[in-house]
């Protein structure tokens, strides 16, 4: 997946000078974008990037993406269901849901549009050829359906992941045309959870502390960001 952003110097600055003088937490100066909330009982489709033999991206260790998706995505389904939402898998093994690319596609869209979501969520992992990139970055369909649920998620994980782990807020959410967010007509996101081809994001992404961490944070921001 693509990485695109620049550093944002004015961001950091806002954000120190907050801290420094209110004790506020990063999250207000980073998030602007106003939330709706998500109701108890709504049905989020999670799906798991990859699978099986198609592997992704490898990290610098060797870690598989395929198997941290999985992984990601059951850690979330669980925080979502412990705050009350149903929660629909495209996969909960580590295997494709057909013999081909295509095949595994149609399967995915198929159990998205079948479960009816109030929201979908694709869990991946970014690979990039400078392994200084780092970081969590949102996308979504370039119709500009999701836009107000991958704006609000970015900036959510800009403060609690991004920042704390990176020193950095100023990832932004991209739109492009992607698959998975045109199965349903509801918003649908892809969260590249991190740069495996990052050593401290594979580190990071290796723990499964953090794994819950960011998961819970997707979790609260899902509660309160679906447009």
């Amino acid at each position: 997946m693509i990485f695109i952003g620049k550093k944002s110097v004015l961001c950091l600055v806002a954000a120190l000078a907050v801290l420094a003088l209110t004790g506020a937490g990063i999250f207000a100066v980073c998030a602007t974008v106003e939330a709706l909330v998500v109701p108890v009982g709504a049905v989020v489709a999670i799906d798991a990037g990859h699978g099986g033999y198609d592997g992704g991206v490898v990290g610098v260790s060797g870690t598989k993406e395929s198997e941290l998706n999985l992984e990601l995505a059951l850690i979330l389904g669980e925080a979502l269901e412990a705050r009350g939402v149903q929660v629909v898998y495209t996969r909960t093994e580590d295997k494709a849901l057909g013999d081909t690319k295509r095949e595994d596609m149609k399967a995915r869209a198929e159990i998205i549009c079948g479960s009816r979501p109030d929201c979908v969520i694709s869990l991946h992992l970014n690979s990039y050829p400078d392994k200084n990139r780092r970081g969590v970055q949102v996308f979504y369909d370039d119709t500009g359906r999701g836009s107000s649920f991958a704006s609000y998620m970015q900036e959510r994980l800009n403060a609690a992941i991004n920042y704390k782990y990176s020193k950095r807020c100023d990832l932004a959410p991209q739109a492009g045309d992607f698959y998975i967010t045109k199965c349903a007509p509801v918003p649908s996101i892809i969260i590249e959870c991190g740069f495996i081809s990052n050593a401290e994001d594979e580190s990071l992404l290796k723990s499964k502390a953090f794994r819950r961490e960011l998961c819970t944070e997707i979790a609260e921001a899902t509660l309160s960001a679906v447009s």
